[in-house]
């Protein structure tokens, strides 16, 4: 099960030597689209590229394989959430380590680069229908191998928020190739997402699929229910807040707004699963 992540981190560094030689000091490492023309606004050296997105991909792989090695009083994770937990992990480290694959192939003009944007286009696409196709695949099968963490009309709910939120970033990628620009909407799209969910979760039964799923609250059943009836009105309050902050703040805060919406939820329900734990369980 682990030689294709052998051979998915092997990929790159086989093309690296095999074309370090035909490699320009620096190549592109991150594209935007300017005016609907794709553009290089990033670059960095190939070694460099290869070795920060080798790490990043092992760290991922590290993190992404802890729950099913690690016991630690918690419930058993079931095969079928096993099976799918593997196959999630494959595709974002393929995801991952593939990219860096074609910038050097491209590069060294084995393939054409992204700044042809019918290529460019392409690869959004493909990328939209690959994504789609994986979460349908996980909600419609995970939830087959563990009872319904919410009422099936919740459920749905947040498995077709979860594909809307998704497909946002592709659609309007190749929308401003197009020249038709909507920055914020995946700011606001995000920030509803996590006010509907908040308050969707709120009654959420123990799982490993959808919640506040810590170490504490897996192991305690009233550290599960007090952490959500917690962390869902903070969700909710902090999803609601964080959508009308994008609607009015400049395009160039929308970036900030986001990133601290989120670690503000997660910090609350994170620290307060941990709190609630040792309030409860250890004393």
């Amino acid at each position: 099960k682990e030689i294709p992540f052998i051979l998915l981190f092997l990929t790159p560094w086989v093309v690296y030597f095999l074309l370090r030689e035909q490699l320009p000091a620096l190549i592109a490492s991150h594209y935007t689209v300017d005016e609907g023309k794709w553009v290089a606004d990033r670059y960095a050296s190939p070694l460099g590229l290869m070795a920060g997105l080798s790490l990043g991909a092992m760290f991922v792989y590290l993190v992404m394989s802890l729950p099913v090695v690690l016991k630690g009083g918690r419930p058993e994770m079931s095969a079928g959430m096993k099976q799918w937990l593997y196959y999630f992990k494959l595709v974002i480290i393929a995801f991952m380590l593939l990219l860096p694959t074609y910038s050097l192939l491209a590069a060294g003009h084995q393939l054409p680069d992204l700044s042809n944007a019918n290529i460019a286009n392409i690869s959004m696409i493909l990328l939209l229908v690959a994504l789609n196709v994986f979460l349908y695949l996980l909600f419609s099968r995970v939830i087959g191998n563990m009872p319904k963490p919410v009422s099936e009309k919740y459920y749905k709910i947040i498995w077709v928020g979860t594909h809307v939120v998704t497909s946002a970033g592709p659609l309007l990628v190749i929308l401003a190739s197009k020249g038709i620009y909507a920055e914020r909407l995946i700011p606001e799209l995000i920030t509803l997402f996590i006010a509907i969910c908040g308050n969707l979760l709120y009654n959420a039964r123990p799982n490993r699929f959808m919640g506040i799923r810590t170490p504490w609250t897996l192991r305690n059943e009233e550290v599960w229910r007090k952490t959500h009836h917690v962390s869902g009105i903070w969700c909710f309050a902090a999803g609601i807040t964080g959508f009308i902050i994008c609607i009015f703040a400049p395009e160039s805060m929308l970036r900030f707004v986001l990133s601290a919406v989120l670690i503000l939820i997660s910090v609350v329900s994170v620290g307060y699963s941990y709190w609630l734990y040792r309030k409860i369980v250890v004393h």
